[in-house]
């Protein structure tokens, strides 16, 4: 509660002054000295009028700066809450990067293409390092680029769990119909093949593999030309 001011106190002293001499005074000394009180009167409730709202208004800037200051704190732990969630995805694209980067490096030569699909490592192995048109049979060329990808499993990701997907682009099968009714199945046996050479040639361990077809369906590119169907024929191999 706010302390008595000397200011009204002093007017409520000269108040009670003036109506005792009112006593003794003459009638137009009196009324005099009734006016000047009535005048001290309305000074002193307009003070204190004035008072109770300087009070209410202090009241209301206190509440004003107490809001202000919860919305400050909770505005500093939502900056350092974001700080500290863009220094981990920082963190998490530099060491994805360095991941590939180094993969990369070893992989050099071999045409096995490194990239990282969300939080999935992908090994890209291009038909024209693996198998001839229409074939599902690995050349020597695949073969070797696969003995160095089988290294990197075996010592990289133990554990881990590898799908191997076979692709291919939209070319209708004709030479080899015969033995592939669709692009779906050239995909997935593709896929096999990569697999039993891996398990049985180079001991990847067999249950760490996972197997999956898409055919023409799931393209990198769009089936335009002959650079972008060559593209889309490949086998990934996925790192979980």
């Amino acid at each position: 509660m706010t302390p008595p001011q000397p200011y009204l106190t002093t007017m409520k002293f000269n108040s009670l002054s003036l109506l005792s001499a009112l006593l003794l005074l003459p009638a137009c000394q009196t009324e005099t000295l009734a006016e000047t009180i009535r005048d001290q009167d309305q000074q002193l409730e307009y003070a204190q009028m004035t008072l109770r709202q300087l009070d209410a208004q202090r009241e209301t800037l206190d509440a004003q700066i107490a809001e202000l200051r919860e919305q400050y704190a909770f505005e500093q732990e939502r900056r350092m809450e974001i700080e500290n969630r863009f220094e981990a995805m920082s963190a998490s694209y530099q060491a994805t990067q360095q991941e590939v980067d180094e993969l990369t490096s070893r992989l050099e030569g071999t045409g096995v293409g490194v990239s990282k699909r969300g939080d999935i490592l992908v090994l890209d192995l291009p038909s024209a390092i693996t198998f001839n048109s229409g074939s599902a049979n690995l050349n020597s060329k695949g073969r070797k680029s696969l003995k160095t990808v089988a290294d990197i499993l075996k010592t990289n990701y133990e554990g881990k769990t590898f799908w191997v997907e076979g692709h291919t682009d939209n070319d209708k099968i004709k030479k080899s119909k015969d033995k592939w009714g669709s692009n779906l199945e050239l995909s997935v046996t593709r896929a096999m093949t990569v697999i039993n050479y891996m398990t049985q040639d180079l001991k990847v361990p067999a249950n760490q593999f996972r197997i999956a077809g898409h055919g023409e369906w799931s393209p990198k590119t769009e089936n335009s030309s002959t650079k972008s169907k060559a593209t889309n024929r490949r086998v990934e191999i996925l790192i979980f």
